[in-house]
Formats: structure tokens, sequence, C-alpha cells
């Protein structure tokens, strides 16, 4: 049974599985036993699925990025080891055969956003924000499935400004598919409409619908593990999370310890 203290909760009934993370101290933001708690419930998709998935997260916020938190002190292994989970965690929402409906409230920054985009139907409140603020914490952000989204010219303008976008934008470039008042009641609706078709037309649609954003997706991944790992390592990191500690805003001065990761593979 489920408690209070989960970091994500799970409930199922009806075919209809509800999946609540549930951090809301930290605003939802995700840790390593968060993510290893979302590859557990992936992985018993494919023994026991599910008709429909909701994702949604306890308020305040939907998820406000991986915990800064948990980095500080860390090790750049542990960064990696821990994006690693993160990219296999994402895959896995992109690629089951379970359709995913998320219905989000308040913000979705980084491995929010992503974890928002991974779901197939996005409902999102007027409160809803997107984006990736991850160079400001001297962490390269991931690209692949939000530039598939919304397209390359989008992607780019969105990821190397970091800034963020509201829902109403969000909705006009394809992050959001649309907006709705009670977020949570527009996200079950959606879910019955999904459940009540043929569970294996949905499932091979969903798995053909991953085909086609497939490509380059692994490469894109692997590029992005290393970067974090490198990225550990180098000054500008550690002015980052000791800037975040003392509530001020960061001096970068570009300061690398070792090469950056080729591009080239």
């Amino acid at each position: 049974m489920a408690t209070s203290s989960d970091t994500v909760l799970v409930d199922r009934a009806n075919g209809l599985e509800h999946i609540t993370l549930n951090r809301p101290h930290a605003r939802n933001a995700v840790d390593l036993g968060t993510l290893r708690r979302l590859e557990q419930i992936a992985d018993a998709w494919t023994v026991d699925p599910p008709r429909v998935v909701v994702l949604r997260a306890a308020a305040p916020g939907f998820c406000s990025g991986v915990d800064l938190k948990e980095s500080r002190g860390a090790s750049a292994r542990f960064a990696r080891d821990r994006s690693a989970v993160m990219h296999r965690v994402l895959a896995k929402f992109r690629r089951t055969p379970v359709a995913i409906v998320a219905a989000i409230d308040g913000p979705a920054l980084g491995l929010g956003c992503e974890l928002a985009i991974s779901a197939d139907i996005r409902i999102g409140t007027d409160a809803a924000e997107f984006g990736y603020p991850e160079p400001r914490v001297a962490v390269p952000s991931p690209t692949h499935h939000l530039t598939w989204l919304i397209g390359l010219a989008r992607a780019q303008e969105l990821l190397l400004t970091a800034r963020t976008i509201d829902a109403a934008e969000a909705a006009t470039i394809g992050v959001l598919t649309r907006t709705a008042t009670d977020v949570d009641a527009a996200a079950l609706e959606a879910a019955q409409q999904i459940a009540a078709l043929a569970p294996f037309a949905i499932a091979a649609t969903k798995e053909n619908l991953a085909l086609t954003t497939n490509a380059g997706a692994a490469e894109a991944s692997n590029h992005h593990i290393e970067a974090i790992h490198h990225a550990a390592t180098t000054a500008d990191r550690a002015e980052a999370l000791a800037a975040f500690a003392e509530k001020r805003p960061p001096v970068f001065t570009g300061d690398e310890s070792a090469p950056p990761p080729s591009v080239a593979r």
C-alpha cells in the first residue's frame, strides 16, 4: 500500500493506472530513488500492462527537474549514472505500448518537461510552464525528443535561451496537446476515451509512433549522458551548485577540467 512517504504513488483500477510524483516538499524534483521507482513501474508494464496511464504530480507544480540538493557533493560518476537511469526511464515511457496521458499543473522544467513530453497526450492548466533551465546550472539539456516534437527552429530557441514558456505558447507549439481548467478531469476523460478502444490497436499504434521517433534517439541519449558526466567535473558546475545553495546568481567562467564529449559518434 502506498504511503505519503512514497516518492511515486501508484493506483490502478479498472485498467487505468494513476502515477503521481509525490515529492511536494521539493516541488517534485526527481532524485535517483524516484527515477529507479519510475523505472520499476515502467518495467512492470511489460508483464502486466494497464489499458492507460495517467501521469500527474502532487501540488505544488508538476516537476521542477533533477533534485539539485542531491547533486551537491556528488561525484561525476554519480551524475553520469543518474542521467543514464533518467534516459532509460524516458525511453521506456516513450516506447511502452501503453498510452500515457499527462495532467500538468504548474512548472514542468528540465527533466519535468521531458517527463511531460514523454506522455502521448499532454493536458495542462493555465498555470503550466515549461522550459529547459539546465544551462543556468552548468549542465547540457537533452534535445532529441523535444526537437522531434516541436521542430528544430523552435527547439533551438527554447533550449539555447533556457527561457520558460507559458501554457498558451506550449499549446501553440505542441509541447501541450491542449489546456483545461480542471486538468485531472480532462486527463481522466482522455484516458477513458483511450480505454474504450481496442487494446491491441492502441498498443500497435503507439509502437508504430515510437518507431518514427527512434532514429537517432539512442545516439542522442548516449551523448547527453557523457556530456552530463563531463559537466559534473567543471568549475562552472561547482559554482552553479554553490550559488544554488547560497541563493545567489552564479558567475560562470567557462573553465573546464577535461575536453568536452565528442559529437562525432
